[in-house]
Order: C-alpha cells, then sequence, then structure tokens
C-alpha cells in the first residue's frame, strides 16, 4: 500500500478497507508487504497531523481563555497539558500496532540496485517522467526494493492512485495496480462469486432506500462556514439536492456479514447569513467598520463522500437471506462539514 492510502483514510486506521483487510491478514488469507520508505513516510505524515493539532489546541486555548475559569471539569479538561512526546509517541504506536496485527513484512532497500535507480531518473523513465522530479526518489526507491523482494515466479499488488507508480507497474508484470484499497479487497472477494454477486444486488435493488438514508445522514451533520465572511453562518444545516450512482465494492465477506463502501457524488445546497459588509461605514477615527444589517447568500455545493455500510444476512442454501443493511457511515462527515461561503462571489467547497 502506497503512503498515499493511509493519507486519503485520514491516518485512521478504523475505516471499514483497513479493519478488513486486518481481518483478512489476521486470518493469513492476505499478505502484507510494505517498505521502510513507506513506513517512514506515514510517519512523518502522522507527525505532521500531531503537529497541526497540537497547533489548533494552542489557538483554541489563547480565544477561549475566559472558559477556563468556569468550575466545570468538562470544561476544564480542555485546558489540561498535553506531553507532545507521548503524543508523538502513541500516534506512531497506531501504524506499529496496525502493521503487527497484520503481520506486515517490511522491506528495506538493500537490495536496491543503484545503477538501476539512477538508470530510471537520468532517462526520465517511471516513476521519473518529464522534469525527472527528484522527489519521486522515495517512490523509486520503494518499488525497487519490492522487486527485490519478489522471486521471478511471484507478482504483488500494488495498490496506490499516483500516475507515476502507476506507470511503473505497467513496465513490470510482477506489479498490478489497483487504484485502491476497497478495489483489491472487492477483488479477493469476487472469488466468492455467488455470495459476492447477491451482495452487489441487494445494493441495486435497495438503491432508492440507501440515497435516502444517505440523505438523512447528511442533512443531521453540523455545517460550518469557514471563508473570509467574518461572523458568516450556515443557517439551517444543509439540503442535499442530488446524489449520484451507488456503485458497491465488497471489501469484506462471511456467512453472516459484509462490509460495503462505495463513493458517492452529492450536490446540496446551503444558505450562509452574515454582516453586510457591502452595505458597512468605515469610522476612520476609530479604524473600525460597522455594520447595520446583515445578507444571505444561496450557494449550491458538489462534493463525493465515501459511504460505509454493514450488510447482515443469512445464507442459506446459496441464497442471501433477509439480508439488514446497518451503520450507514460516512467518517468524513460525522465530525460536520466544512463549506466556504464567500459573501460577494461563489468560492466554496
Amino acid at each position: 500500500m502506497d503512503t498515499q492510502v493511509f493519507v486519503k483514510s485520514g491516518l485512521h486506521f478504523d475505516g471499514a478497507a483497513l479493519k478488513a483487510f486486518r481481518r483478512y491478514c489476521e486470518a493469513n488469507e492476505l499478505t502484507h508487504i510494505s517498505t521502510t520508505v513507506v513506513e517512514r513516510e506515514v510517519e512523518s505524515k502522522i507527525q505532521d497531523s500531531v503537529k497541526a493539532a497540537l497547533s489548533a489546541i494552542t489557538t483554541f486555548r489563547k480565544k477561549a481563555r475566559l472558559l477556563a475559569s468556569l468550575d466545570d471539569a468538562k470544561i476544564k479538561g480542555l485546558f489540561e497539558e498535553v506531553s507532545e512526546d507521548d503524543l508523538y509517541k502513541k500516534s506512531k504506536g497506531i501504524l506499529r500496532e496496525f502493521f503487527d496485527a497484520c503481520s506486515t513484512e517490511v522491506v528495506d532497500s538493500d537490495d536496491v540496485n543503484v545503477e538501476e535507480l539512477l538508470s530510471l531518473y537520468f532517462d526520465t523513465k517511471p516513476p521519473f517522467g518529464i522534469g525527472k522530479k527528484k522527489y519521486e526518489f522515495p517512490d523509486a526507491i520503494s518499488m525497487l526494493s519490492l522487486k527485490s523482494h519478489l522471486d521471478c515466479d511471484e507478482k504483488i499488488y500494488v495498490v496506490s492512485d499516483d500516475k507515476d507508480l502507476k506507470s511503473f507497474c505497467t513496465t513490470d508484470p510482477q506489479l498490478i495496480n489497483v487504484d485502491s484499497l476497497d478495489i483489491l479487497l472487492d477483488i479477493y472477494t469476487a472469488y466468492d462469486e455467488n455470495r459476492h454477486d447477491q451482495v452487489k444486488q441487494y445494493f441495486v435493488t435497495n438503491e432508492a432506500d440507501l440515497k435516502h438514508q444517505i440523505t438523512d445522514f447528511l442533512e443531521m451533520c453540523e455545517v460550518w462556514n469557514s471563508s473570509g465572511w467574518e461572523d458568516a453562518e450556515v443557517e439551517g444545516g444543509l439540503t442535499v439536492t442530488r446524489l449520484g450512482d451507488i456503485e458497491p465494492t465488497v471489501v469484506f465477506l462471511d456467512d453472516e456479514e459484509s462490509q460495503v463502501t462505495f463513493e458517492i457524488d452529492v450536490e446540496f445546497e446551503v444558505t450562509v447569513t452574515g454582516p453586510d459588509f457591502n452595505n458597512a461605514a468605515y469610522d476612520r477615527e476609530e479604524g473600525r467598520v460597522y455594520t447595520f444589517s446583515s445578507s444571505s447568500r444561496r450557494s449550491t455545493i458538489s462534493t463525493t463522500y465515501t459511504v460505509e455500510v454493514f450488510l447482515r444476512y443469512e445464507f442459506i442454501d446459496g441464497v442471501l437471506d433477509n439480508p439488514t443493511d446497518e451503520e450507514l457511515y460516512i467518517a468524513s462527515a460525522s465530525r460536520g462539514i466544512e463549506v466556504s461561503v464567500e459573501e460577494n462571489e461563489d468560492n466554496m467547497y
């Protein structure tokens, strides 16, 4: 798995695909091979994420000093000192725990052919390409490390959506590229063809109901405006206006349940209301802007979400019986949805 697989998951290891992959590894059905390059890159990404989180905590505490004086145990907990070293150590331990659970074999770069590496660079061959892109050296070392690890009759799936790595995989029949871990797991679960097909058919048959559930989930989420329009807030949440097609990938499958994921295009509308700066007055003496009314903007925003669904059932005489979808979840929206709507122009996400 390329570093981007872990980054796309938000550096969380409790998503459907990573949890399913871990279960298959623990059952010795799949084998995880990684490289020291990926390991160090992911650790670095985790460290950057922790650093950003600590910075956000510091900013919050500066702006919320008044709250620190309140006699409330929960609020006081927000101002307790945090050991940065301990936090970094625990955060890195999450990756190590995942690797240990998957019995991951980490391949180092000792057997990389340096001449081959330099040849790829100076001949502008993948993963370097046009411009040679020196920052692709880690990817090249990682791929050559994998190649050095394989016997001549072995093949390995390389999970990455990076175009340069994808190009590199096309040059070697031992390296089979798939764009995402979800797709890889869907390939694996498809070996149980009958059950796999019936699970997918459930999503075709019940697409309308699933879209209703997705709409309910999103419209219940907290929504906030993060644009430069000072003090502008979202009124009444969001309203889903369009949902794209559902194309499920089956990431886990057994006799009683399956985990299914899919990406879905979503279009929703929000109304943002804030001070009317277009008709504000500027006081030169005080150096302040005074607003006397408010203004609103109704904006349409398009995005894509990854949806996770648990499907529970009985499998009797080769037939999926009494299937029930449970725990529909959209991780990236569960903690709230951020939009950016300006007062005078459409500038949102």
